[in-house]
């Protein structure tokens, strides 16, 4: 009799290509997404060595999407890198005015398939395991390993099961659970596991939401995040462009619903959160475990390095700790519903500090666009740009100078993250626009009513 299986036992086993020695294992790839900044040592060596021989381009995903357009030479260099190889060796490629985050493109386009594995070379590919896949970051090495071979060595990791109950209320996003979890485990306490998300919470969450929580599960060290496939998962692959149709897509789906935990499935640790106890949440130091509720203070137990970093006291309120930037953007939280999100808040009003709001793909900006978001963000004296990593690792359109504080809708806030000394303030997109207004970290319920034309 087969023992009951946790999801991503499930997702594993179906991958395995051979066990290996010290706990290790053979898996095989289904979607390889390779990107211009890390993807061209990758290129250099499957070229120069393997005469660049593929498993199968068809496979593969090419995405400009860290710095688009170049900023400098070297970054445009990179660029043509990628593409030029994309066009020889017949690879799907996302360029400047189709591009996009490639966490945020990949599944908007249906290039991710629910229990398939997906590597890049981005730790934020653990986003894509909202659809019940694994997906993982990978380093060069191992990323052009998966490329010409289709397979890659993994360290099997643990499975925490992260049972959040309830519903999230009173102004909790998804990321105030994401940043809730990353806070309970610690920054490095999810090290060797994957998180696999269960209770009522999970499955109430859109899938925008669900990817906003996997998106930070490696900030608490995971290998990954994953939730379960149920009926908000299929509707969101119906119709994409990649997405099966007709019949073949009813079959898909059917095998798609088999992507869940089995009842009695062990794991090797739990946590459990009530969803109703969250509250709006704002990072106050140097990485995202360091969080505390909006309304609250500096705690006095406060790591000293990252206060001295931060410049801050313990016992400080939050709520007063004034901002030099507002940033709404990254592959945390910068699909339509964030931006409908920040919108709302903004709408009517005028930000007191530079704003900056990056949409997660061209796709998403045309969207934003044709529902008049971006007049939204313009008319409050925001700087709507177009689709990039940007401002988030501190590589540009918005990058930081030594001392500035901004708030952020990003995933990480180590120093120098947005540039070299500046500071970081992690929130979900409704704070940092209602931060934006008030020139300080606030809640939106602070916020007066709005002045309408």
């Amino acid at each position: 009799m087969t023992a009951e299986r946790t999801l991503f036992a499930k997702v594993w086993d179906a991958h395995r290509v051979r066990d290996l020695p010290g706990n290790n294992a053979l898996i095989f790839i289904d979607r390889t997404v390779v990107y211009e900044l890390l993807g061209p040592p990758a290129i250099e060596q499957i070229e120069t060595r393997y005469g660049g021989a593929l498993y199968d381009p068809r496979r593969l995903v090419a995405v400009n999407d860290h710095v688009v357009p170049a900023k400098d030479s070297s970054t445009a260099e990179q660029a043509q890198v990628l593409r030029t190889w994309a066009r020889k060796r017949g690879v799907l490629l996302y360029d400047v005015g189709e591009n996009g985050i490639c966490h945020v493109l990949v599944p908007e386009r249906g290039l991710v398939v629910p229990g398939s594995t997906v590597v890049c070379s981005d730790s934020h590919t653990c986003t894509l395991g909202a659809f019940g896949a694994f997906a993982f970051g990978v380093g060069s090495t191992a990323l052009a390993g998966a490329m010409l071979s289709g397979a890659t060595i993994v360290a099997r990791p643990k499975v925490m099961r992260v049972f959040v109950r309830s519903r999230l209320q009173g102004g909790a996003t998804a990321k105030d659970l994401a940043l809730g979890v990353v806070a309970r485990l610690g920054f490095k306490g999810g090290t060797g596991y994957v998180l696999e998300f269960a209770g009522d919470c999970i499955a109430a969450l859109s899938m925008e939401e669900r990817m906003t929580l996997c998106n930070m599960a490696i900030e608490a060290g995971a290998t990954t995040g994953i939730c379960a496939v149920d009926e908000v998962t299929i509707s969101y692959m119906r119709g994409r462009e990649f997405s099966p149709g007709g019949e073949a897509f009813e079959r898909a789906a059917a095998a798609w619903r088999t992507l869940v935990a089995d009842d009695g499935a062990a794991y090797d640790a739990e946590l459990r959160i009530d969803a109703g106890e969250l509250v709006p949440t704002v990072t106050w130091g140097t990485n995202p475990g360091q969080s505390a509720p909006l309304e609250g203070i500096v705690p006095h137990d406060a790591e000293p390095a990252a206060l001295a970093y931060m410049e801050l006291e313990p016992g400080t309120p939050l709520r007063s700790i004034a901002l030099d930037q507002a940033f709404i953007g990254s592959c945390t939280n910068a699909r339509i519903g964030d931006l409908r999100a920040a919108a709302a808040v903004l709408a009517g009003r005028k930000v007191a500090i530079p704003t900056i709001v990056t949409p997660g793909s061209q796709a998403v900006k045309r969207q934003a666009e044709r529902e008049g978001l971006h007049d939204v963000f313009q008319d409050a004296g925001a700087l709507w740009t177009h689709a990039t990593c940007g401002a988030c690792p501190g590589l540009s359109t918005g990058v930081l100078a030594p001392g500035m504080r901004c708030i952020s809708s990003t995933n990480r806030n180590f120093p120098g993250r947005m540039g070299a000394g500046g500071r970081v303030h992690l929130a979900s997109p409704v704070v940092v626009a209602a931060s934006a207004v008030m020139g300080r970290i606030a809640s939106p319920s602070e916020l007066e009513a709005p002045v309408l034309a």
